[in-house]
């Protein structure tokens, strides 16, 4: 249901969306609507309430998506997910092949790849199923940038979190990670 709102004396469009959740979640969405999703014990006033309490973290949620908006590469898209998704697997399969025997004494058998559409990741890892999972959106990024989503999820066969020896293994492989992770963070705006 969508519902506007006066936060800071700006007038503010939101989505609110009833769902099984704890918590009130607010995110802004690829288009920049503010999305809040809640339970159904959470009334319309209550959650205005939250907003008008937290007004200035909102119009500051919405001031950072449209920096990092007007900053994102322009991507033009594919019509149809099955390209992009074909297009995905042309770029990470052959990663993947270069980079599994660096890690197949950890992961043994060579993992599955699965793609498919993630709001807020790049790349998943299950080591327990030998499972590697890549958002199909790497079809847009840059080569060095979806070498860096390979060697990151494989990366996690090794130290399965985010701690300092994790970092050590990427960075063993590719030596300027920070830099193509911060350019891959300019295409995270396209993922919500």
């Amino acid at each position: 249901m969508k519902r506007q709102i006066l936060l800071c004396n700006v007038p503010v469009e939101y989505e609110l969306e009833y769902k099984s959740v704890k918590n009130v979640n607010m995110r802004v969405t690829s288009d920049g609507t503010l999305h809040i999703s809640a339970s159904r014990r959470h009334t319309v006033r209550e959650i205005e309430a939250l907003l008008k309490r937290n007004e200035q973290q909102v119009i500051k949620m919405l001031a950072n998506y449209e920096r990092r908006r007007e900053a994102a590469p322009e991507v033009e898209r594919f019509s149809d997910p099955r390209d992009e998704k074909a297009a995905c697997l042309d770029v990470i399969m052959p990663l993947c092949e270069k980079y599994y025997p660096e890690f197949a004494r950890y992961c043994g058998q060579f993992p599955q790849i699965k793609l498919r559409r993630m709001k807020s990741c790049w790349g998943n890892c299950r080591p327990q199923t030998n499972i590697l999972t890549f958002n199909s959106f790497l079809a847009y990024v840059p080569f060095e940038c979806a070498e860096y989503v390979v060697v990151h999820e494989f990366s996690h066969f090794v130290y399965a979190n985010h701690s300092q020896m994790f970092y050590n293994t990427v960075a063993h492989f590719i030596p300027d990670w920070r830099k193509r992770r911060a350019e891959l963070r300019r295409y995270e705006i396209y993922l919500k």
